[in-house]
């Protein structure tokens, strides 16, 4: 069901500044920037072994990521694990009184279907399942 930690979300209004330091300071090397329209994001991916640090930007008001910056400003947003079946991992997780945010898995970024739990299911942690497609 869960292969690993695919990456951690960090919430930035400006994810060039955290991206300079990452690449100048610490070697890690950007390996792509996207943009989520329909989620009103632009994220930037950074690999550190098997997981990537994901820098996550809003690019509209009423995103997700706009909510958590006006409330907590910037910092680590969500954790996310890659399954390797997210249908059976969330139909696994619901009948172990997991709830989630969505109704049913989404397209995230890297065409990747995602879904994020409750945070009141998960000790007030927001995280993610991550399926590559």
């Amino acid at each position: 069901m869960i292969i690993g930690l695919d990456h951690i979300g960090i919430a930035l209004d400006n994810i060039e500044e955290l991206g300079s330091f990452l690449e100048n300071a610490l070697g890690i090397p950007l390996t792509g920037i996207e943009k989520v329209p329909e989620r009103k994001l632009k994220v930037a991916f950074y690999p550190i072994g098997e997981t990537d640090l994901e820098l996550l930007e809003e690019t509209g008001e009423g995103s997700t990521i706009a909510y958590f910056l006006k409330s907590r400003g910037n910092g680590l947003q969500h954790l996310a694990f890659q399954v390797d079946d997210i249908d059976k991992a969330v139909e696994y997780m619901k009948s172990k009184g997991i709830e989630f945010i969505e109704d049913k898995p989404k397209k995230g970024a890297r065409s990747r279907r995602i879904i994020f739990m409750k945070p009141e299911c998960t000790g007030n942690i927001l995280m993610e399942l991550s399926q590559c497609e």
